[in-house]
């Protein structure tokens, strides 16, 4: 069985095929006659009269999948190698079996099986297959010159180009910002190893084309200047042995918790009277907010980049210093609320709102505690829906919701936090058996609930959904983690032409086991996607589907 979502990728048609220095070293090897335009297109093969779905048709996908696969809905490496489409590439020589071996590794395993693959592997491995073919027009356009790179360590530059070939883009490039986000350099800027300054100027020497990318040689060039920056501070740090140096007073760390921020800019600045990244790792406040994660690196970063600068540098002056520090000390700031000590005699529709919540809630813990039944409402009869939504009615009407009371001006913050979800009527969650769709398709698997994390600051939204998936046996049982961006707006609702709040959700990545993918592979999250908040209070909140006001979603803090 396969799982019930639709994966849709949006690849190019695959035609004929072109090598550039850009690939890996054994596909550069080639006999450059096998990419003539002689070379077969797989997206029909009339010869064998084998049709082969085109890359971005994720239904034909799904279906090609689910005819060759197991009883289980899964695939081995065979099972793919005899599918008629790839065993015909094999047999022609337009695939070498090296490059079928290493898409094949590279592809994520199923969590409780490594030697099969699912629908989602399945898809990442059809692309993978289509990013070594393009279209024949395209070769004059901007392709370097086959060039055989000759590494002095085989090994490390083969490592190299295999993670250059996984950032770049269709065109054998990479940006700016892919290198950002590639996970080694990510890391080291996180743990403080590489400052932003040292990225930029290590970036700025690179080699680029004129669309301000690198290719496979500014990528060696970056990663040769970057080693070079970390043998050269190891170099530093023998260097720096006398204890009673000016650089090791410079390293000590400083405690600013008394001091102004004028006095403090002046402990930690440089030999310049300026003070950088590197500067701020000697403030040790400021590394206690990141470690405890009340501060999170990007958002240090971010406010760094947003501060004024001295002249000429990407350092900070006394006054850029200031205003950093009263930028990062407002994050901090209790907000008082000037009706926080009013007291108010509770109405009768007061007590009717109470009540109406206590009744919900011990609906949904009566739903919820039926192990025979699928968690969060996902089951629910007629009878129990139909309940909770005039329970909702009377809660959306009560004094005590939020929305209401701020008329809609609902801030991030007001929402921050982690979230249960008690109850959904969606029913595309229920035809998926939860959000994923996993819980329908593991073998002895079923969605076990499901949290939102949602974070918000000055600087950044991000949500993250975590779904239970329990598997018989229980030691099988595994999380799926959803991440992405989430942000409020203000609108008027199609349906009541009132004003109306409205959640948007933007998945970036769906993780399970080994699996990372993109989200846009997962039709199955739209229905939470874009949702209107029509009840909120310190603990309860009502979300509504925001084309279809029937579709409620009950959750709960957590």
């Amino acid at each position: 069985m396969v799982s019930s979502f639709c994966v849709v990728c949006p690849y190019s048609s695959i035609r004929s095929r072109h090598y550039t220095c850009y690939v890996p070293s054994y596909m550069i090897s080639r006999d450059s006659s096998s990419s003539s335009s002689s070379s077969p297109s797989w997206t029909t093969s009339s010869n064998k009269n084998n049709e082969a779905p085109q890359a971005h048709d994720g239904e034909a996908l799904q279906t090609l999948f689910s005819k060759q696969c197991d009883q289980d809905g899964l695939m081995t490496k065979d099972m793919l190698q005899n599918i008629p489409v790839i065993a015909e590439l094999l047999e022609d020589g337009d695939l070498l079996m090296a490059e079928f071996n290493d898409i094949w590794e590279a592809a994520p395993k199923f969590p409780t099986c490594p030697e099969r693959i699912d629908v989602d592997s399945f898809v990442q491995i059809y692309r993978d297959i289509d990013d070594l073919f393009e279209d024949q027009d395209d070769r004059e356009e901007g392709v370097v010159e086959n060039t055989q790179l000759v590494p002095e360590d085989d090994t490390d530059q083969e490592e190299l180009e295999a993670m250059f070939v996984q950032i770049a883009n269709t065109n054998g490039l990479v940006s700016k910002q892919a290198l950002l986000e590639w996970e080694e350099i990510s890391k080291l800027l996180s743990d403080g190893l590489l400052s932003r300054d040292e990225f930029e100027e290590i970036w700025r020497k690179a080699p680029k084309t004129n669309d301000e990318l690198i290719n496979v040689e500014g990528f060696q060039s970056f990663n040769t200047a970057l080693d070079d920056l970390f043998d050269f501070e190891e170099e530093d740090d023998i260097a720096v042995e006398s204890p009673l140096s000016e650089s090791t007073t410079r390293n000590e760390m400083v405690d600013g918790s008394d001091l102004p921020p004028a006095v403090l800019f002046a402990a930690l600045a440089n030999e310049d009277y300026l003070v950088g990244m590197e500067e701020l790792k000697r403030w040790s406040e400021l590394q206690e907010m990141l470690e405890d994660e009340s501060l999170l690196p990007l958002e240090l970063e971010s406010i760094y980049d947003n501060m004024p600068k001295a002249q000429g540098v990407d350092l900070l002056d006394e006054a850029g210093f200031v205003a950093l520090y009263n930028e990062i000390d407002s994050l901090f700031e209790e907000v008082v609320d000037d009706d926080e000590d009013e007291e108010k005699q509770p109405s009768a529709e007061t007590s009717l709102a109470n009540e109406a919540k206590v009744q919900l809630l011990a609906l949904m813990d009566q739903i919820n505690s039926d192990r025979d039944r699928l968690p969060c409402g996902l089951e629910s009869t007629e009878r129990e829906e139909k309940v909770v939504m005039d329970i909702v009615n009377q809660l959306e009407q009560a004094p005590s919701n939020v929305v209401t009371q701020k008329k809609g001006n609902i801030q991030l913050t007001d929402m921050a936090g982690s979230w249960e979800l008690l109850y959904s009527s969606s029913s595309a969650m229920k035809f998926n058996k939860g959000l994923s769709g996993l819980g329908g398709s593991v073998p002895n698997g079923k969605f076990a609930g499901l949290v939102q994390n949602l974070q918000a600051s000055k600087y950044m939204t991000d949500v993250e959904y975590i779904e239970r998936i329990e598997v018989n046996p229980s030691s099988a049982s595994f999380d799926v983690i959803v991440s992405g961006d989430w942000d409020l707006s203000q609108s008027v609702s199609l349906f009541t032409g009132k004003p109306s709040t409205i959640m948007t959700v933007e998945p970036a990545r769906v993780m399970y086991g080994p699996t990372s993918t993109r989200a846009d592979h997962w039709k199955s999250l739209g229905p939470m996607n874009m949702l209107d908040l029509t009840y909120l209070d310190d603990d309860l909140r009502v979300m509504r589907g925001n084309t279809s006001t029937d579709t409620i979603f009950v959750f709960r803090r957590v």
